[in-house]
């Protein structure tokens, strides 16, 4: 078994399926790395557990024709203050990040993109989030592309440092924020939004997910502040 999955690690798995005496859970693995692939797309809305402009508008205190719930979790000596700790902030932030993927993921994907329309995922050619540019590199995706980015949760457990980093240093200029970044459970109405101001916010429309999120043990170091109108 252990010589079949080296062969798969290194592209080789295609060259078992359909021999006799295969192992099945080669075959499986073999399916789950193509299901695995991340991908691009322009146009996403569609794609989407809720309707993206009834949500934008929310965000922007224009459309309340839908109830959300939110909540940021923030920590007083990091949030909106000058001299936070970058690092201490990854090491806060990125746990809550994983904890609240890894409580509500069912094994489908997750649709990350900006928390508006048209803003392309790299302002400068700097050398900074090297994982994330060089997925795009890899993936023949310009730094201006405008879309959003569709990853399994095994790949947004890989990016997860460098997504949790994104707003507050893809500048590359101290105290220049970029847009935060949205990422959205491809089947459930819930939202992790990454905030430049170096704080998580968890929004859905689901009650029971929220609450779920609210009073989640893992939360219990953060200062919870919920939306206006929850």
């Amino acid at each position: 078994m252990a010589h079949l999955l080296a062969n798969f690690a290194s592209g080789g798995a295609g060259a078992f399926i359909g021999k006799q005496g295969v192992h099945r859970s080669v075959y499986w693995l073999y399916l789950y790395r193509l299901l695995k692939m991340i991908e691009f797309k322009r146009t996403f809305e569609k794609l989407l557990p809720y309707n993206r402009k009834n949500y934008l508008g929310y965000q922007a205190d224009t459309d309340f024709s839908v109830k959300w719930y939110g909540a940021s979790f923030q920590m007083a000596e990091i949030a909106d203050q000058k001299n936070a700790s970058f690092q201490l902030y990854l090491e806060k932030y990125e746990p809550l990040f994983t904890n609240i993927v890894l409580d509500i993921d069912n094994g489908s994907s997750w649709i990350v993109s900006h928390d508006i329309k048209g803003v392309p995922w790299f302002p400068n050619e700097y050398d900074n989030l090297p994982d994330l540019r060089t997925l795009f590199k890899r993936n023949d995706i310009l730094t201006t592309f405008k879309g959003a980015v569709i990853f399994s949760t095994a790949d947004l457990g890989e990016y997860s440092k460098e997504l949790v980093s994104y707003p507050y240093t893809v500048t590359g200029r101290k105290g220049v924020l970029y847009r935060d970044l949205d990422i959205s459970h491809s089947e459930l109405p819930a939202i992790i939004r990454i905030s430049g101001h170096l704080n998580i916010d968890f929004i859905s429309t689901e009650k029971n997910i929220f609450k779920k999120i609210r009073h989640a043990d893992f939360a219990s170091g953060f200062v919870v502040k919920e939306y206006r109108g929850n």
